[in-house]
């Protein structure tokens, strides 16, 4: 009977530590409450996305949606952050189509850029976005072509 007291008292006291140990570890991944469909407006599809990353540690810190209204040809584009959430860290997104003017939604943010939205129609577009770390060094999108600033799309 000793023996069981023993064993039970021993496992009570495992989980005590595990409990406090639990409690002190690193917090849970913060997850961007907000989807690029959401952000658009109704009607609007995935085309392309894009991720970021930090150049030097490969680590992702969010990704670039391209959307697109097939019923009214317009785009839409937005950043959505996967690091950094809910801190307030440099985040953009633009969007140039070819028939309309250039669009940029810029700024500290906690969630996401955007949306920004233009006439995309039957032409091509640019779009991008980047990121700002915690150091304070911008990171683009993995696609963005350096002589244009960004990914080209045509539709």
């Amino acid at each position: 009977m000793q023996r069981v007291i023993g064993r039970i008292g021993m496992a009570a006291a495992g989980a005590a530590v595990l409990v406090a140990v639990a409690g002190t570890g690193a917090r849970a991944a913060v997850v961007n409450p907000y989807t690029p469909e959401a952000l658009c407006g109704l009607g609007f599809t995935a085309v392309d996305q894009d991720p970021i990353h930090d150049a030097a540690t490969g680590a992702r810190l969010g990704t670039v949606h391209l959307l697109r209204n097939p019923l009214t040809g317009y785009g839409c584009t937005v950043t959505l952050k996967s690091a950094y959430v809910g801190a307030l860290t440099g985040t953009r997104v633009y969007l140039d189509p070819e028939w309309t003017t250039f669009g940029l939604d810029e700024g500290s943010r906690r969630y996401a850029a955007g949306p920004v939205h233009g006439y995309l129609g039957a032409g091509c577009a640019i779009w991008g976005g980047s990121m700002t770390d915690a150091a304070g060094v911008v990171h683009h999108h993995d696609r963005a072509n350096p002589a244009i600033g960004g990914a080209v799309t045509c539709f």
